[in-house]
């Protein structure tokens, strides 16, 4: 529990830290790391459920996804200003860290095991981003195509 909380502190500050450097400025920053800790938050509740890396970093990716196009709807700003600090929690630095070790060590099965999980969790990020993207893309002209089919001056 203890250091589930340390994660999610981390994740805050890792994310806050990504907008600083990515030019986010004001609430939009503390947005930004909010989504970084609730990103950290999906992703360890899922993983007590789900025991399949893929299905969990794809759901946490989709939650990340969908946390920037809204707050990118709400704020008016560009949706990779809440994206991409949302996903600094998800990036699987470790794994590689791990794959590269047992690489050069000579470690084939850490190197198997690790590369693997590291693999899983980049596809899962992709597959949850490119469905959220799609999904946000399908609303949108939806929204778009119901507001050109009101007529003028009856809103």
């Amino acid at each position: 529990m203890v250091n589930d909380l340390i994660l999610v502190l981390v994740s805050f500050a890792a994310s806050t830290a990504f907008g600083i450097v990515f030019r986010i400025t004001g609430k939009d920053l503390l947005l930004a790391g909010l989504g970084g800790a609730l990103t950290r938050i999906v992703l360890i509740i899922l993983s007590q459920f789900i025991p399949e890396r893929f299905v969990y970093v794809v759901l946490s990716a989709l939650f990340a996804s969908a946390y920037g196009e809204l707050l990118a709807n709400i704020t008016r700003d560009p949706s990779t200003y809440f994206i991409y600090p949302a996903i600094i929690p998800l990036i699987p630095g470790d794994l590689f860290y791990y794959t590269m070790t047992g690489a050069i060590r000579g470690n084939a099965s850490l190197f198997a095991l690790n590369g693997t999980n590291c693999l899983l969790t980049l596809l899962g990020m992709s597959v949850g981003f490119v469905l959220s993207s799609t999904i946000a893309h399908y609303i949108r002209r939806t929204l778009y195509r119901r507001k050109a089919a009101v007529p003028r001056g009856k809103k």
